[in-house]
This record gives C-alpha cells, structure tokens and sequence, in this order.
C-alpha cells in the first residue's frame, strides 16, 4: 500500500513538472513573440514608417504652420489669417492590406475616388497626402479606423474672411499657404518671416464694400462684361481696387482665369479722351498755348485716307477752354502739333505713362506704347487718347500727378506710416502749379456742364472728364465694343480723393437714350461712388461750389449742355 502511494505521488510530480514546462515553454514562445512585434512597431514607426522622405516632407508641413502673417486693412481688420486644420498622410510601405485602407477611408471621405486611392496607397513611395484640411470630425472618424500606415497631421489653412471682396488685391495661396497672386506672392517672404506682424495695406473695407457695391450695379444696368475702379487718396495710397468678375480665394482652385484677371494693373487700354488731360496741360505747361489760343475745328483732319473727326463737332474755331470741354479730337490734334513729338514724349515720360508701373503686387502689365519716333499722325491720335495703351492704375497715378501738379510719392496698395515713406520719390514738380490750377478748372467745366455732368455731386466740387474708346483688335483695327471711363477727384482747389471707372463694352438703355459712352455710363457710376465716399470719409460739403473765373472763365452752359460724345 505504501508502495502504490509513492510511485502514484511520484507520477503526480512528473505530470506537474512536464506541465510547468511546457508552460514555461509557452510562456517563452509568447514573450518571443511580442518581443518580434515590439521589434517590428519599433521599426514601423521609427525607421521604416517615418522615412527620410516622410521626414522631410513632415518637417516642411511643419515649418509652414504658425509661419505666415495675417494682413489687415488700414483700420485694423482682417482680410487674411490661417484656420488650424488637420491632414491625413500615408505611408504606403507600412500599409498591410491597400484594399481594404483604401475602401475604408473612401467610405469616411466619399469625396475621394477609391479606385486613385489605391493606385497612391500601392505606390513605393514613403509619404503621400491622402486628403488635406479635413473637419474635426472626419479627423475623429479616421483616426478610429486604426489603419496602420495612415496618419494624422496638424495642418493650416489660409482663409479669407470677406471671400470676393478683395479678391484681386490679396491673391491667394496654394495648398501649402505659398502665396500664389496678388498681396500674397509679393509679400510671401516678409508674411512668412514676420509672422507675428500683421501686414497693414492701405485698402480701406468700408470704400471697398460701397465701390464693389456700385459697380456691379452698373455692370448690371448696362449689360457690361465687366468693369475696375480705384480710389486712391491724393498721396497715392489705395484705398479700394475693385475688378470685376472676381473671384474667392478660399477656392483657388475653382476660378476661371477670366475671373482672376486684374483688370486695373494687368488690362491695358486706349483710354481715349482722357488723354486730353495730358494733352492740354502739355500745351499750357510748355508756353506753347494759352486759355485764349484758338484751334480751328471747322473741318475734319484729312490723314491719308482717314480723317480726325468731332463727335457734334461745333465746325467753328474753338479756344483751349473749348477744346477741352467740347472734347474735340480735331482741335487736341492741332494743339498737340504746336508743341510737337519731342515735347510730348518728355511729358510723357514726366506723368509716368512710357514705363511700367510700380506697385505692390505681381501682376503689374506694360504700357503698349507708339514706334519709338513718333510720326505727326502719332502725335495727333496720342492727344485724343488713340495710339497708346496704359493700365487704369496709370491712368489714375497719372492723373494724380497733373492735378495736384507733382508727385511726392508713388502709388502703394501698403498703409503709409508718419514715419516711413513707402516708395517715396520725392517731390517732383510735374507741371506748374498754374497750369495744374487750370486743368483743374477745367474738369471742373467738363463736370458742371460737359460730359461728366452726371458724375457731379453738389457740394463737393468734383472735377472729372470722361473718356470713350473702341476695343482694339491689334492689326485688325478697333471693334464696335468700347472701354469707357471716368477719371474724377474732389474737392477741387486741394484734391484729396481721385476715383476712376471703367466699364467693359456696356449697352445703351433706354435711360441713356441709345448713348454708350463713358458720359452715361462711366461718370454717374463715380458721381455714386463720390457721393458715398465724401459721406464716409468726412468731408465737409462746400457753399463755394460754383465756376471760378479765376483765369476768365466764363460759364457756356448754353453751349455745352447738349454735348453727349466725349
């Protein structure tokens, strides 16, 4: 009995002691094994998972975040800033299954074509975005399918809160908040450099508002394919710039190119009777006219087989004063031959209109500019605004220019500090303060009983002249669609605002009487504009707000009133 008792206890013991071994043993299998794992996360998401090429390109998204400065408006208020997002990139070479990642983040982000999905997620490349700036909750909901190989990163979006309304001024930036137009590219380096000073242009939002405003209402009115204005202070800062169409640069990628088109730096036109400006402050400034010098328009100007003709020519001799109201081609023609080629293109070159403008932004265009010597007949089309095409911005600097007679600074779309002169050039005499004094007289004619008559606001002595031109077609000649406008400053004895409107090939009304010309269209588009602007901006209307005869002028209003044409 004793016996059988401890050969039973000794098989007990052998059973017991194979059983710890084998759990011994098993135990070390499974701790072989996770340590195989761990070995293998390790190298997932330390060596294998974040390559070189995942490294770089994760720490090039990072040295973008937190690293570009919002821009504001002369008042402080934001136009651009940057909105914490988050973005989902992959390293396809973790991925175990691309099938079945591919589908599943494509039933998270419909949006995403699963078939393009699984192409990238099969590629042997170390980094891919899979999507960026996605929602919290698209973040939540990916970060749950516990894909290995797929991964959430902090990320940054470049937001415009006004979307359109500054659209052509700010530009725009890429997926990866590199500035691609406008404000944006220009200022890409100092915006990145400087992140925690915000970049103060001049634009003010409230004149930007009230000008987008009004202009598409008379693009509307007048059937118009499109249409820019700039106000600009008498020290050149820009306080609005609006072109129409425009478009969202929240969406850069879904704008047309036709929308995206700054039409006051980049579109270059013949300008028309506008040039007139130029023309009589040339002659007057120069000595080689007077108010008094009389211009015979009885006849047209034969030029070969073409003539210089007057829209409701007067067919008598008119004196300068005349000339300019009546805008009369043939008597700005004669006028421009007293003083000739030479002296033209050295006044030229004094308002600014034989080089590229300066200006803070990249889509800046060239002025197309006549043969390089002028023939007489360049000289006479060039008086009337035919034969010479510039941007409305240097239509505007230039008019900025003549009536205040020089310019102490350029043009600039940055807020000016007491301080610093952003692009200064000094104060350069341009014409004489008379012969400014004069031009300014003048406009103010050409808006209290010439063509401009509908840009007028009483009480503000807005000065202005209008301009009509057919479209050119290059060596085709011109078209029958026009580009017409109106340049205008108030008050006028000390200039502070100078607005300009364009409109592009705007239809007759029935308002306008079968007229298309910049008189009808052009002019009471800025009158609207003005009357707002002086509003907003303080100034104070004026009783003194009648002809001056300062140089003995007189008013012809008897004379002028049925004048349509400009």
């Amino acid at each position: 009995y004793h016996l059988n008792s401890w050969q039973k206890l000794m098989h007990d013991h052998k059973i017991l002691e194979a059983a710890r071994n084998r759990t011994l043993a098993m135990g070390g299998i499974f701790l072989l094994a996770f340590m195989v794992i761990g070995v293998r996360l390790v190298d997932v998401m330390i060596f294998h998972g974040h390559s070189p090429e995942t490294e770089t390109t994760i720490t090039r998204v990072e040295q973008l975040l937190s690293n570009r400065a919002d821009i504001i408006d002369r008042n402080g208020e934001i136009l651009a800033t940057h909105l914490v997002t988050g973005s989902v990139y992959a390293n396809p070479k973790v991925i175990i299954n691309a099938e079945e990642a591919a589908l599943k983040i494509h039933k998270v982000i419909p949006e995403l074509k699963y078939e393009t999905l699984l192409k990238r997620l099969k590629s042997e490349r170390g980094f891919i975005w899979v999507v960026r700036h996605i929602s919290p909750r698209l973040q939540n909901e990916i970060n749950n399918l516990g894909i290995p190989g797929v991964y959430l990163q902090r990320d940054e979006r470049r937001v415009y809160p006004h979307g359109n309304l500054v659209s052509h001024v700010l530009g725009y930036c890429g997926i990866d908040n590199n500035g691609l137009g406008g404000v944006e590219q220009f200022f890409d380096t100092r915006l990145r450099k400087d992140p925690a000073t915000p970049l103060q242009l001049s634009i003010d939002m409230r004149v930007q508002h009230l000008v987008r405003e009004e202009l598409q209402a008379a693009i509307h009115e007048f059937s118009s394919e499109g249409g820019n204005c700039i106000v600009m202070t008498a020290e050149g800062e820009i306080l609005a710039m609006v072109s129409l169409p425009d478009f969202d640069p929240n969406l850069p990628n879904q704008n047309s190119v036709k929308s995206t088109f700054n039409r006051n730096t980049l579109g270059i036109y013949e300008c028309g009777s506008i040039f007139k400006v130029f023309n009589t402050a040339i002659a007057l400034d120069s000595g080689r006219a007077r108010i008094s010098s009389v211009y015979d328009a009885t006849t047209p100007i034969k030029v070969g087989s073409k003539s210089i003709t007057d829209f409701k020519g007067k067919n008598r001799p008119l004196d300068v004063r005349e000339v300019f109201v009546y805008s009369s081609n043939i008597g700005s023609a004669k006028m421009a031959l007293d003083f000739g080629s030479r002296v033209q293109r050295e006044y030229f070159q004094k308002f600014g209109l034989l080089k590229t403008p300066k200006l803070e932004l990249p889509e800046i265009g060239a002025p197309l500019l006549p043969p390089h010597h002028w023939s007489y007949v360049t000289t006479m089309t060039l008086s009337y605004g035919y034969g010479i095409a510039v941007s409305p911005l240097m239509l505007v600097d230039a008019v900025r220019g003549v009536i205040k007679g020089y310019r102490k600074y350029s043009a600039t779309i940055l807020k000016r500090t007491e301080d610093v002169a952003l692009l200064a050039d000094g104060d350069h005499r341009i014409v004489s303060e008379k012969t400014a004094a004069t031009i300014r007289e003048l406009m103010r004619l050409v808006v209290q009983e010439g063509t401009a008559k509908k840009a007028n606001v009483p009480g503000y002595e807005v000065i202005g002249k209008t301009g009509t031109a057919h479209k050119s077609q290059g060596k085709r000649g011109y078209n029958v669609d026009r580009i017409t406008s109106f340049v205008g400053a108030f008050p006028k004895d000390n200039p502070q605002y100078i607005v300009a409107v364009f409109l592009d090939s705007p239809k007759p009304t029935k308002n306008t009487h079968g007229y298309a010309t910049g008189g009808w269209n052009s002019a009471p588009t800025a009158g609207k504009i003005i009357a707002r602007l002086a509003a907003l901006m303080g100034v104070q209307p004026t009783e003194n707000d009648a002809i001056h005869d300062n140089y003995g002028f007189i008013p012809i209003r008897h004379t002028v009133a049925n004048s349509h044409e400009d």
